[in-house]
């Protein structure tokens, strides 16, 4: 449906309904935007606006990547917003039609891009006279600037991600790490195709962005390079991260592995006094001690067992 229709003509905005719709014919052009779109929204704006087809049609599918195309009477774009839900990231779609005097926003949830650049609208609508492509630029803006919040709360899970692996040794640690890979593949695979958007934005010479606005373009090319350098150090981050974990584990697997080494060769002298006192001879020895032979034995263990423990002591073994 039609979520709201703003013409700006004469140096003037309005706010009109939808059966009211109308191109400006000289300086001028008609903003709408289109929330869960319907069959009947594209017959409606088809007669009214040279909207593409393709266009439209793409905006149904499910899954659209984000990209630009470029039709005879306007651009075609798809931009992706990031939303941060609770701890999940989440993703919603925004299509831009952007004609020389009008512009198609279409969407399927409430975006906060959209209903910013609404509000601000209310409290000034000078910026209306740059045309529509300035209106695009200030959504793709706050998108991108969208970003910079996941990224610090990348920053927190990290600092947790950090404490269970180095600190408390947390078994959960693993499940943590493979979390963080995960959002920082989902990120990097919207962020790079929005980079090629931004970079075809801000050196298109196309008659339907005004040049005096590809300035503004790259600016916001320059804001989602600078998130793509951190998603690619955060991707750095969570390898080191996760062959921190798989050290920590082998470490703790070592000491394991030594304090069972070494409590076996503390037993090794122990077996072969019991075994070769445990034959059937007699030893002159024993002979010697008689009935007190059974705590000579065990006097021999214990001394062999308190030497070898000052020895392993010695060379750092325990």
């Amino acid at each position: 449906m039609i979520k709201s229709a703003i013409v700006f003509d004469s140096g003037k905005m309005r706010s009109i309904a939808p059966e009211q719709l109308s191109v400006p014919a000289q300086k001028g052009f008609v903003w709408v935007d289109v929330e869960r779109p319907e069959q009947a929204d594209y017959g409606f704006l088809e007669h009214l606006l040279p909207l593409h087809p393709l266009a439209w049609q793409a905006m149904q599918e499910p899954y659209v990547r984000p990209k630009i195309t470029v039709f005879d009477e306007h651009i075609f774009i798809v931009f992706h917003e990031p939303l941060l839900e609770g701890k999940a990231v989440s993703f919603s779609r925004l299509g831009f039609f952007l004609g020389k005097n009008f512009l198609v926003t279409v969407h399927k949830k409430t975006l906060r891009c959209t209903d910013a650049v609404l509000k601000s609208l209310d409290i000034n609508s000078s910026f209306l006279k740059k045309g529509p492509s300035y209106i695009v630029y200030a959504l793709l803006d706050r998108m991108v600037d969208d970003y910079f919040p996941l990224l610090d709360s990348l920053d927190n899970k990290f600092d947790e991600a950090e404490s269970k692996v180095l600190v408390h040794h947390d078994e959960k640690a693993l499940e943590k790490i493979f979390t963080l890979k995960r959002e920082i593949l989902e990120l990097r695979k919207k962020a790079i195709p929005q980079r090629e958007v931004l970079s075809a934005l801000s050196r298109h010479d196309s008659k339907t962005v005004e040049p005096s606005l590809i300035v503004y373009f790259r600016d916001v090319y320059d804001h989602m390079i600078r998130v793509d350098e951190m998603l690619d150090s955060y991707r750095d981050l969570v390898t080191s991260l996760l062959d921190a974990y798989i050290s920590v584990q082998s470490n703790k697997l070592n000491e394991t592995i030594k304090v069972l080494t070494v409590i076996a060769t503390a037993t090794l002298p122990l077996t072969l006094i019991v075994g070769f006192y445990g034959m059937n001879i007699t030893f002159p020895e024993l002979r010697f001690f008689g009935a007190n032979s059974y705590f000579f034995i065990l006097f021999i263990m214990l001394l062999v067992t308190i030497v070898m423990a000052v020895y392993f002591r010695n060379k750092k073994w325990l």
